[in-house]
């Protein structure tokens, strides 16, 4: 299995995120033109099926993606866990940057922007559900972490780029 993946892996991964992404531009473009009225406009309607697929497929993907990872670190780390540490580092470093994304964000949706309040609103009536201060939270924090993540990752491009210059 592993000689399989190490040879054909990365093109099987490609080849399987071309086909999900015509099937769902295919899925798109093929749907009614009424359905894309609904989508515009200031009476916008929330209810449609049409990105149906494209999320199925994607919460797909992220199973077995995250299913993988779990398995291979688990077996990566059983076979050497002296060499493993470094991965652990890398766990405990992103745990911290989330928990400093979940910590700082803001959790009252009454202190948020007209704009962020209205589609908070929309997405309560279109979708019958409730939103609380800690989905707010969460969301918040969550793209809080993201952007200390981008953050970090440009920084860490830069350094490691005029490092090599000078090696």
């Amino acid at each position: 299995m592993y000689a399989f993946l190490n040879k054909y892996g990365q093109a099987l991964a490609f080849g399987i995120g071309v086909l999900v992404v015509a099937i769902f531009l295919i899925s798109i473009f093929s749907a009614d033109a009424a359905v894309f009225d609904t989508l515009q406009g200031d009476n916008r309607s929330y209810e449609t099926d049409i990105f149906n697929f494209g999320m199925y497929a994607s919460i797909g993907l992220i199973i077995v993606a995250f299913a993988a990872a779990l398995l291979f670190g688990i077996v990566q780390f059983a076979s050497s866990p002296k060499e493993s540490i470094k991965g652990l580092i890398g766990l405990v470093v992103l745990g911290i940057i989330v928990f400093i994304g979940y910590s700082t964000a803001n959790g009252n949706i009454a202190a948020e922007t007209p704009e962020i309040q209205k589609a908070i609103e929309k997405f309560t009536t279109s979708q019958e559900t409730t939103f609380s201060g800690g989905n707010l939270k969460f969301i918040s924090g969550a793209i809080l972490a993201a952007l200390i993540m981008i953050v970090l990752s440009i920084l860490s491009l830069v350094v490691f780029g005029i490092r090599g210059i000078f090696k």
